[in-house]
């Protein structure tokens, strides 16, 4: 087989209505197929099951379930509750010699045992590996036409055990080791290889793998093809191993791969980022809009805000990405667009008040010119440039203006005196200008160019921010701190985590308030609806109210509501408590009957005779 080739993918197994053929391009003996759960990973990965043996060179093609240790749950779990507890363990058998025959085409661990039994050279290679670097010795018997497996450890006095009692990650392992010394085999395929693995053992399989991969027609080669979310099975070092990854969103939908001939990708800058791209970068390969910040202590504050304020960030697709150095950002920002993600940038505010290179990523975008005509200019790129080249020539010719308003802030107070000062006059300019008031800017010199200037500038960040580039108005991230120190140039981790410490206990409007820069730039990445269970309920409690009220007199009873309640709805009306309250005047009082729902508004009154609609509506906080 050459690299690269085309291969289509038929999809007619997945029993989805519509749904396409999908071609991918193979350009290594590794491909990874890369995507949040319900992506289309699997299936991708069955389709080419059926549509990869013409490039196996005639020889076995191996698929490998995620769910592969699931034949040896029945002896290693309490899998159906009626056995107190105590699994099967002795028992565990891998069938018997007629399954021998179908051992390339079963999918679990019973194919891959079978192989150990048929392949003493295999089982060597195995055996070695488990000796010397897990201290475990692996041996296959047959026990009445039964196929057995026995493990012992080598570093200890030690009886043999069945392979029920051993971990979960060492038979993980075993099978798929098996598998992929299997020289019958020409292509290997498997869905979720970290499974029950920690990560060093990750990376010992990954040099596995490796070690292995590549054509089929070479002896001892086969092609390997992933389906993974775990980080220990990315390689990346060059743009060729990037045109590896398959990258899958909904299988309704083409998958990405980039081609590495394209000019972008060429660029001396990306490919120095490859080389060097850390475990952070990578696992926004596995997101769909990453958000960049720059630095540990702006994904520490992100982070502590996500989970106050319950934004469920990497849930929804999104991921923090810390990019070390300004001058990387543009880098990563194109390379996340040209694999097919939607990355957002929070920045500090020299971004802006330094230059225009990192916001012309985001400006140079049709969206942006449109934005931009509706203020009156010719393009983004056009709108960015003038407002920057005034606001530089005011700052330059009119600091005795603002300089009372300017020195006090971080960005003069922490100025390297050694460095150009311009810099920091325009930094602190920049902040000083967006946050004072208008009766403060009434009080300056050349008062109508500030205000004008100061417009415009909000107009900027404006159209920066509906296209996902938000600038932290008030300067870097510590400036937004309410108890951390906010001047503080040393140990910045550590006063970003001091901070995130009081958010639990922060009401959430003021978090929103504090940080309203921050929390926009999440919400905007994330995109995620918040978790609402008394939206969730709401119809369920107005299907049992509308009935209620409608029976309700001065003659009903208690027991008389809950019964009919029960009668109409059945097991959903255990969720519930119906009682009758007459004061002023005759009420339904409906109660939650569970506490494991964060529901506000219960125990409802709805009184007699009033719209119900609306009094739960307004009672549980709902619009």
């Amino acid at each position: 087989m050459e690299f690269p080739t085309q291969i289509n993918i038929n999809l007619s197994h997945s029993n989805i209505q519509n749904v396409q053929p999908k071609s991918i391009h193979v350009y290594s003996g590794i491909t990874t197929f890369l995507g949040p759960n319900g992506s289309g990973k699997t299936q991708l990965l069955r389709g080419l099951k059926q549509d990869i043996a013409q490039h196996s060179s005639g020889k076995k093609v191996r698929y490998v379930s995620a769910g592969r240790l699931g034949p040896l749950e029945n002896f290693r779990s309490d899998f159906d509750g009626q056995r107190g507890g105590s699994p099967n363990y002795e028992n565990a058998q891998y069938g018997d010699k007629g399954s021998m025959q179908r051992r390339h085409a079963n999918e679990t661990v019973t194919g891959d045992f079978a192989t150990l039994s048929e392949r003493p050279d295999i089982l060597i290679k195995v055996q070695e590996r488990l000796r010397k670097l897990f201290n475990r010795d692996v041996r296959v018997d047959w026990d009445g036409g039964r196929l057995k497996i026995y493990f012992t450890r080598v570093d200890m006095e030690s009886n043999e055990y069945s392979s029920a009692r051993e971990a979960s990650g060492l038979l993980h392992l075993v099978s798929i080791l098996a598998g992929l010394y299997d020289d019958e085999v020409g292509v290997v395929l498997i869905d979720e290889p970290e499974v029950s693995l920690h990560p060093q053992l990750q990376s010992f399989l990954y040099q596995e793998i490796a070690k292995v991969a590549g054509s089929p027609d070479e002896e001892g080669k086969k092609l390997v093809f992933l389906s993974t979310h775990s980080t220990e099975f990315v390689h990346l070092q060059s743009v060729d191993d990037l045109s590896s990854i398959v990258f899958c969103s909904d299988v309704l939908k083409d998958p990405v791969q980039i081609d590495p001939a394209i000019d972008e990708f060429r660029s001396r800058k990306i490919q120095a980022l490859l080389a060097k791209m850390g475990q952070e970068h990578k696992l926004a390969l596995f997101c769909d809009r990453p958000l960049l910040v720059e630095g540990p202590s702006d994904q520490i504050i992100c982070s502590g805000i996500s989970r106050a304020l319950d934004l469920n960030t990497e849930a929804a697709g999104s991921q923090i990405l810390p990019v070390t150095g300004k001058g990387q950002m543009p880098i990563v920002t194109k390379l996340m667009r040209l694999i097919g993600k939607t990355p957002s940038v929070l920045a500090d505010a020299d971004a802006l008040a330094d230059g225009i290179d990192l916001i012309s990523s985001f400006v140079n975008q049709q969206a942006a010119d449109d934005m931009a005509m509706g203020f009156g200019h010719r393009n983004a790129s056009q709108f960015a440039r003038d407002i920057y080249r005034d606001f530089s020539q005011q700052v330059d010719e009119n600091w005795d203006d603002i300089s009372v308003l300017s020195m006090t802030h971080s960005y003069w107070l922490n100025r390297d005196v050694q460095k150009d000062e311009i810099v920091a006059k325009r930094r602190a300019v920049f902040c000083s200008l967006l946050e004072a008031d208008e009766k403060m800017l009434s009080q300056l010199n050349n008062y109508p160019q500030w205000c004008g200037l100061k417009a415009r500038l909000i107009s900027l960040i404006s159209l920066l921010r509906s296209q996902g580039c938000f600038i932290l108005k008030k300067g870097t991230i510590e400036a937004y701190y309410q108890h951390a120190d906010q001047l503080t140039s040393d140990e910045k981790p550590n006063a970003a985590a001091h901070e995130v410490s009081y958010m639990s206990d922060a009401r959430k409007e003021d978090i929103e308030e504090n940080f309203s820069d921050v929390v926009e730039a999440i919400k905007f990445a994330s995109q995620s609806k918040n978790i609402d269970e008394g939206a969730a309920i709401r119809d369920m409690v107005l299907a049992i109210v509308a009935p209620a009220l409608a029976t309700l007199s001065e003659a009903t009873t208690e027991v008389e509501l809950n019964t009919n309640c029960r009668n109409l709805f059945g097991n959903k009306s255990s969720l519930f408590r119906l009682s009758i309250e007459t004061t002023d005047r005759l009420y339904l009082v409906v109660d939650l009957a569970t506490s494991i729902l964060d529901v506000k508004g219960f125990p409802l009154k709805i009184a007699a005779g009033t719209n119900p609609i609306r009094n739960v509506n307004e009672q549980m906080g709902l619009g």
